[in-house]
């Protein structure tokens, strides 16, 4: 590889993450839009973060209208991403965000708006589904204040 292609991949990869950087700073700013070293922006922040804390804690599915009350959705970029706990995936076709994978419970029985992903746990039996894997999008959610 000559040295002019090595500058320009290394343009390319700095180019990369200013834009990464940007959108996540964007979505933080939408969370919390408070002028930071305020006090409402530590009230807002505690509130965000004690959503985040719920969320991991219980994986609810939410759907649209609590979704988008309660967090801001950002794209998970990532290649190669596969399920974790405490992961989200969004329904592109009706706007629900679910689990991406779930611990062992002794009950959880739930789906997305439309249908389209589906988690069953009884005991120590579970079971997701996801009828069109198109149509889902791993996201990243952040509290709002």
């Amino acid at each position: 590889m000559d040295t002019s292609r090595k500058r320009q991949l290394k343009a390319l990869g700095k180019a990369e993450v200013a834009r990464q950087s940007d959108a996540i700073h964007a979505a933080l700013s939408e969370a919390n839009s408070a002028p930071i070293g305020s006090d409402a922006w530590a009230k807002a922040y505690k509130v965000g973060t004690l959503r985040e804390k719920w969320l991991r804690k219980r994986l609810p599915i939410l759907h649209k209208d609590q979704l988008h009350k309660l967090f801001v959705v950002h794209p998970y970029e990532a290649n190669g991403w596969s399920p974790f706990v405490g992961g989200y995936i969004m329904c592109t076709h009706c706007g629900s965000a679910a689990p991406s994978a779930l611990p062992r419970r002794l009950f959880y029985w739930g789906s997305c708006a439309c249908g389209n992903i589906r988690w069953r746990c009884l005991l120590a039996w579970r079971k997701g589904t996801i009828s069109d894997t198109s149509a889902i999008v791993p996201i990243k959610l952040i509290g709002r204040g």
